[in-house]
Order: C-alpha cells, then structure tokens, then sequence
C-alpha cells in the first residue's frame, strides 16, 4: 500500500516559532504551562512544559496553537500522519477547528482525536501516529457535542497540541519531540 502525504508543518516545510502561541489553563486560574521549541537544524518542534492538576481540582491542560488562520484544504485525505522523534510515553490531544471564534478569548467548537507514543530515546527513528478523520470528536469546553456538525476538511482553521491531566491521571513536566505534521492519503 502506498502513502501519499501532504506536507503541513515540518518535514520538508520548516517549523515557524511565531505560528504558535500557547493557551494553557492559566486563562482559568490554573499554574499549567507550555511552550513550543524548534530545533532548526533538525527541522524539529518540542511541546513541553509542566502541567498541573492542583490548581483547577485536578482538570489542568496545557496547550500549544496555531495563530491567525492556517485556511488548509485537506479535501480528499484521509487523516493527519503525526511524526514523532521523541516521547515521554503520556498522553496527547490534537485539536483541529474549522471556524475561528470571534475574539481570542471565546471558546468554539473544537474536533480533538488523543494519541500516546511510547517512550523514545530517539535512537530508533521516528514513529508515525496516524489520526484518520474519523478519530476526531466535537468538542467544546472539553465536553463531546455528539450532534455537532462533522469536521470540514476543506476549512481546517488551528491545530494545537495539548496535555490534559484527565482529572489527575497524567501530572507534571511533559515533553513530546514533533518531526512533522502531514496529511496522508493511503492508496
């Protein structure tokens, strides 16, 4: 079987620092933090930081965002391919919008899939995840919205990363090397 991919972040496309920002649960009260770190020469994005799950009564998250609109039209494909070079075994959320809220701090709807790579030490090469569409739930507010409307590939507006405590099942420093980011197509 052969894959076709499309290129959206990394890869073959350089990783851009200033497409990101972070929304972490402080925007609630909460002490969890993140950031996304770029290795140029190695083409690689890191999200990490420290989630806490004190705070909020054990409902922390930490999240790294893409700013402004991405406007990807990934019609036809059937999913996203992340590759990973390092990881530290936790769980991890992808979240995709289709439509931007209408300022910063209003919640939307949000479609979010969840996806854990074993522990790396980077010796054995990257490890691919494959989200097909169907993987991705609505959401918002971290509530499923089983009525919602189904995710419009032909608009897709953010993607973020994101670690949540899962009510205090993951806590503390987390870490999750990215090589890149791409759509994919399996024929």
């Amino acid at each position: 079987m052969a894959l076709q991919q499309l290129p959206l972040l990394g890869g073959s496309l350089p990783w851009n620092a200033s497409l990101w920002g972070s929304v972490d649960d402080s925007v609630r009260g909460g002490n969890s933090s993140s950031r996304l770190t770029i290795a140029t020469a190695a083409n690689e994005a890191t999200f990490a930081g420290y989630l806490d799950e004190v705070t909020l009564g054990s409902a922390g998250f930490a999240s790294q965002q893409t700013v402004g609109s991405l406007d990807w039209n990934l019609t036809g494909h059937e999913g996203l391919l992340v590759s990973v070079a390092l990881s530290d075994g936790k769980l991890y959320t992808l979240n995709l919008k289709d439509v931007l809220p209408a300022s910063d701090r209003e919640s939307s709807l949000l479609y979010e899939t969840n996806f854990t790579v074993p522990s790396s030490s980077g010796s054995t090469g990257a490890q691919e995840v494959f989200l097909p569409w169907a993987n991705f739930t609505a959401t918002y507010r971290g509530r499923a919205q089983p009525d919602a409307k189904p995710l419009n590939t032909s608009s897709i507006k953010t993607i973020s990363l994101m670690m949540r405590s899962y009510f205090g099942k993951q806590e503390g420093a987390f870490s999750l090397t990215v090589k890149s980011i791409s759509a994919f197509i399996k024929r």
